[in-house]
């Protein structure tokens, strides 16, 4: 499992980063983790973006592992922004940063105390060099003074009060604030990223057992660039398009692969599930191949040469003395019984 690092020491930053992230197919882990800690980078950039990046970038590097890091900040309109991306170096601690903040606005009526949160999620795979970034912004306002009790005692979230929820951020559950916070928005962004870039994909190829004489129709896959299927044999079928049914794509793959128009008779019960795992680890996907039995309508076989270097049509008994691609080997195992009592009941519509 590919280990993802989320760039932080502070707690509460990281238990919200892996309330959405944790069920992601990553080991993850914080800057506390480590056997060895590097040294904070010291962040140099002048805006939430290009520190986010820089963090990211550093400790990516130095450890090997891809690292979420996070630039955030408090943007107060009545005070021109202030203290936006030096948010959390205005003071040593949190209470400090809070009390500079109140003190800044004492006497601020109601309409002269909004405040956005913006906050820059940067994602760095140091395998590839490459960046993804998530932005996220809340609006709210600040307090006139602190509650009386607080929960999480986490940045300025004790005086941040959102309208719509009724809440400060500290008061919130943490599915409130997922739901409703800058950071919330930006990582369900990087959960999004991760799982279309590094998750699983799901692909479904129908495929054709096409009969004529109580033979089956075999081609010899055309693919110089993948050694592996390269001059195989196997059963002609696609992956299907986005808003294609399993009778128009089997009707459009055998048209283009063989040169036949086909009619579908029936659906096989076996159903080929195959994982694949790429080498480097960056992603895996899932074929689900399930065959259909088809007679030919009309056609030559005129095949697409580009695709297909030979067709032949063999007997039920020949078909595992070809050189099958493995999955369509195993899979032909799975329905061959069935196959061979539809050739005997339907012969005459062969």
């Amino acid at each position: 499992m590919k280990t993802l690092l989320i760039a932080t020491t502070n707690e509460g930053k990281y238990k919200e980063l892996l309330h959405v992230l944790k069920t992601q197919p990553f080991h993850i882990l914080s800057l506390k983790d480590l056997e060895s800690l590097p040294l904070d980078p010291e962040e140099t950039e002048a805006t939430l973006d290009g520190n986010a990046m820089l963090k990211a970038t550093y400790y990516g590097e130095k450890t090997g592992f891809m690292t979420l890091a996070d630039d955030t900040g408090l943007f107060i309109d009545s005070l021109e922004g202030w203290p936006g991306v030096k948010s959390a170096r205005i003071a040593s601690d949190s209470n400090e940063r809070r009390k500079k903040v109140l003190e800044k606005l004492i006497g601020k009526k109601a309409g002269e105390r909004m405040a956005t949160f913006h906050t820059t999620l940067a994602l760095y795979d140091p395998e590839t060099k490459s960046m993804f970034l998530a932005r996220g912004e809340a609006n709210g306002k600040i307090l006139e003074e602190e509650p009386n009790e607080i929960l999480h005692n986490f940045g300025y979230d004790p005086i941040f009060f959102v309208d719509e929820v009724g809440k400060t951020f500290d008061q919130m559950t943490e599915e409130e604030k997922s739901a409703t916070s800058h950071r919330g928005k930006a990582i369900t962004q990087i959960k999004y990223y991760l799982t279309n870039q590094y998750g699983g994909k799901h692909i479904v190829v129908p495929c054709a057992i096409t009969i004529k004489d109580g033979k089956v129709l075999l081609a010899q896959r055309n693919d110089p660039h993948n050694s592996k299927f390269h001059g195989k044999w196997e059963f002609s079928g696609g992956s299907m398009n986005i808003g294609e049914s399993l009778e128009e794509n089997l009707k459009r793959e055998i048209h283009e692969e063989c040169g036949y128009e086909v009619q579908i008779e029936k659906r096989l019960h076996a159903i080929g599930v195959f994982p694949f795992h790429q080498p480097n680890g960056r992603y895996s996907y899932q074929v689900y191949l399930l065959p259909h039995i088809c007679t030919i309508v009309s056609g030559n076989g005129d095949f697409h040469k580009e695709e297909v270097m030979e067709m032949r049509w063999v007997s039920p008994d020949e078909v595992l003395s070809y050189d099958l691609i493995p999955e369509n080997k195993i899979l032909f195992q799975s329905f061959s019984k069935e196959l061979c009592e539809w050739i005997e009941e339907n012969h005459n519509k062969q």
